[in-house]
């Protein structure tokens, strides 16, 4: 294929050379990937691209290498040709400082600023934080990140500091096939989906809800400037600041919580391929509704957080056979990611879903988001 002659002329040395030269990127393979389905991609390439070390290799090559690779377009070709995600396995990536060094060194765009994130968050190094701080029995939905909101990064890197030994993988799913297929089994919902776009709400208490994926606080999604010594109307003055950054819909309830509403396109077109997309957070939307018991209003659900569902741009349901069949879709196409020490993955926020499996034991996977391509405008 045209991919991999690609990769064997610009990553892949031959096994004379490996033997003398400095360690470099080479194709790997894990029992995870799949074929891309050629009717979408036009290829059959392996979803997701895998680079390893061709021998032992320290970090500052690794960096080298990487460096290398985003400066000739390799990285994002790779992204491209193998459905919009690549893993890196087998580097010396030890801690939080070593996974910055990386995300940096892949130079897909700038550091993304966060605002309103619904999950609570620790930061561990430059560009680096905890992914989610949910439970490990809380299932997390697929989702684009940030797929509500106008302000969303248009990349992602993960990192698996500590591994899971049970469960914990992270599911990835293709938008672009979640449209192809959508446009073939339910078409009167993608053309509802184009022309309406879709209608999030997300409700921020006053403390936040540990027991939840979804539970932080107003003051953890809109206070990057507030003080502890503000008063509660400069509070408010502070978080309305940072609200209208991305959406001039919200509301103060009595007992200061907030409601901050969003209307956004779910159907966009994809900046690499020119391939329709959905990206969105309508299935995680969905599914937190129906796993918490939260599908009447006020929507609270038994983990003490709020899981409006998703609903068409003009405020109208959206068919729960929808919903179902766009979900199943998305868990016969999505592949898991079965964490190792060490691993990395970069992938395409505009053209990939994400999840998480629950898990047994400790897991600490960390985040890093990044700024890049948007959307064509007519999208």
């Amino acid at each position: 294929m045209a991919t991999a002659a690609v990769q064997a002329t610009t990553l892949a040395p031959t096994a004379e050379l490996a033997s003398s030269n400095p360690p470099t990127l080479v194709p790997g393979s894990v029992p995870f990937q799949r074929a891309l389905p050629a009717a979408v991609f036009a290829t059959s390439e392996l979803f997701p691209a895998v680079l390893t070390p061709s021998s032992p290799i320290t970090l500052e090559q690794t960096l080298e290498q990487l460096r290398s690779a985003a400066a000739s377009g390799q990285i994002k070709a790779l992204l491209k040709q193998h459905g919009g995600a690549l893993l890196l396995r087998g580097f010396p990536i030890s801690t939080p400082d070593d996974f910055s060094k990386i995300a940096f060194a892949c130079e897909v765009g700038s550091p993304h600023e966060e605002i309103g994130r619904p999950p609570k968050r620790t930061q561990f190094a430059p560009a680096v934080s905890s992914a989610n701080e949910g439970p490990p029995e809380a299932e997390l939905f697929m989702h684009s990140e940030y797929g509500w909101s106008i302000h969303h990064p248009a990349y992602l890197l993960f990192y698996a500091l500590v591994p899971p030994v049970q469960g914990g993988e992270t599911p990835l799913a293709s938008g672009l096939e979640l449209y192809a297929r959508l446009q073939e089994s339910d078409p009167d919902f993608i053309a509802q989906l184009a022309r309406k776009g879709l209608k999030y709400h997300y409700r921020y208490d006053t403390e936040d809800v540990l027991s939840s994926n979804s539970g932080a606080s107003v003051r953890s999604a809109y206070g990057q400037n507030v003080l502890d010594t503000d008063s509660a109307e400069v509070f408010r003055q502070k978080v309305e600041t940072q609200i209208r950054r991305h959406s001039q819909n919200f509301e103060w309830h009595e007992d200061g919580s907030l409601s901050v509403y969003h209307h956004v396109p779910y159907i966009r077109t994809h900046h690499a391929t020119g391939l329709k997309t959905c990206f969105g957070n309508l299935l995680s939307a969905y599914g937190r509704s129906k796993f918490y018991k939260a599908l009447e209003p006020p929507f609270l659900g038994t983990d003490g957080g709020y899981h409006p569902l998703p609903l068409y741009g003009d405020g109208s349901a959206i068919s729960v056979e929808s919903l179902e069949r766009a979900d199943k879709i998305v868990e016969e196409t999505r592949v898991l990611l079965k964490w190792q020490q060490g691993d990395v993955v970069l992938f395409d926020n505009h053209s990939i879903m994400h999840g998480r499996i629950p898990w047994k034991g400790e897991r600490r996977v960390l985040a890093s988001l990044w700024d890049g391509e948007a959307f064509p405008q007519e999208a």
